[in-house]
């Protein structure tokens, strides 16, 4: 079996990164969905993950297959919930963003891998409370969040610096 982990990000993996985010744009739209079919997330966004130490690579057998930001503490898209309710009020969580997997991939349950590791690694940090969001019909997004343990909150509004769209919003406390 081929090693599979995550380590964080390094500015050497922007334009890969950016390749699978593109993948995941164009997955997204032959869904019929519009989240991630304006210029967010960019090259831009992913380097400025990297500089503040909160992009993560999924790598198997040391090639980069997946990617996520992980943004710890609190985070201003989960200040206001909709038609529901985190489970506390704390701010001490790791938001987790920009989630993808290679289209090379999909099926093979490295979504998972990647959200375990994540889990993990946030764990040992003493973080264990994980916030995540996804468009209302990302049904595959769904299916990873939920098939991790997450359960739907409620509803969140992001800006995607174009316009303000409706986000089903997650959380897990381990």
């Amino acid at each position: 079996m081929p090693a599979v982990y995550m380590r964080e990000a390094q500015q050497s993996d922007c334009t890969v990164i950016e390749q699978i985010i593109n993948q995941g744009r164009a997955f997204l739209k032959a869904q019929g969905l519009n989240q991630w079919q304006g210029t967010y997330p960019n090259k831009d966004t992913i380097s400025d993950d990297i500089a503040r130490q909160q992009g993560y690579v999924l790598l198997l057998d040391n090639s980069v297959v997946g990617y996520a930001a992980v943004i710890e503490g609190q985070d201003p898209i989960y200040d206001a919930i909709e038609n529901g309710e985190w489970l506390n009020s704390t701010t001490n969580y790791a938001a987790i963003h920009r989630f993808v997997i290679s289209n090379r991939y999909h099926g093979q349950k490295l979504a998972q891998r990647l959200m375990s590791c994540i889990f993990t690694y946030f764990i040992a940090l003493n973080c264990r409370d994980f916030r995540i969001d996804t468009h209302p019909n990302n049904v595959p997004m769904q299916a990873v969040i939920t098939g991790n343990g997450f359960h739907l909150k409620g509803h969140v509004y992001i800006n995607d610096g174009q316009s303000r769209e409706l986000r089903w919003a997650y959380q897990i406390v381990i």
